[in-house]
């Protein structure tokens, strides 16, 4: 019988801010972009505590600097980030070959054939966090399912490792429960694809 088809879409968290923040400490909890460096550029890249004003890529550096008046910012080292994915990619590829690059910090990983060797597609999508973890100091998010559409949901669970089956889309009139195992930050066990979220307070 052949493998039931398993595959990882993995995300890192706010990559280039991240990667500004891993690096310079007084960046660290204060509100970042990366790029809008003159008053009329735009944010290539917002941490997390820059995105509770409602700062997001693409925006006006103008309008972000309206809704954040203490937001710092960052010229962007593009040379940097990629010696950065490149280091990523790598873990990617000790655990499957089969790695389709999306972006400087994005990626599906087929890891059908990898089950033998390294277990579970829940418990390789746990290990490859912990890697990038571990080598990078920075923080990722997996989703793990049997297509390509449903691991990128999973994967946008706020940080979350859902295992979401290829079923869960089959009926778009209906709300669908995936199982999740907690990623990097807290929360419920439950979400749904096709509906509102479920149980993420």
């Amino acid at each position: 019988m052949p493998l039931a088809r398993s595959i990882l879409h993995v995300d890192m968290d706010a990559f280039y801010a991240s990667v500004e923040q891993r690096d310079h400490p007084e960046l660290r909890g204060k509100p970042v972009v990366v790029g809008g460096t003159s008053n009329r550029g735009v944010v290539a890249a917002a941490s997390y505590e820059a995105r509770t004003f409602g700062i997001r890529s693409a925006m006006p550096i103008a309008e972000a600097l309206r809704r954040c008046p203490d937001l710092l910012r960052v010229k962007p080292r593009m040379s940097h980030y990629k010696s950065v994915s490149r280091q990523i990619f790598a873990i990617f590829r000790e655990f499957t070959p089969t790695v389709e690059g999306l972006s400087l910090d994005e990626a599906f990983l087929d890891v059908t054939a990898s089950t033998t060797l390294f277990g579970q597609p829940e418990k390789i999508a746990g290990d490859i966090k912990q890697r990038i973890l571990d080598e990078t100091r920075l923080t990722s998010s997996v989703g793990v399912a049997t297509n390509k559409l449903v691991a990128k949901i999973g994967a946008r669970q706020t940080g979350w490792i859902d295992h979401c089956p290829a079923r869960a889309l089959r009926d778009s009139t209906r709300s669908a429960t995936c199982v999740c195992h907690p990623g990097n930050r807290s929360g419920n066990s439950k979400a749904t694809v096709g509906g509102r979220h479920q149980d993420r307070s």
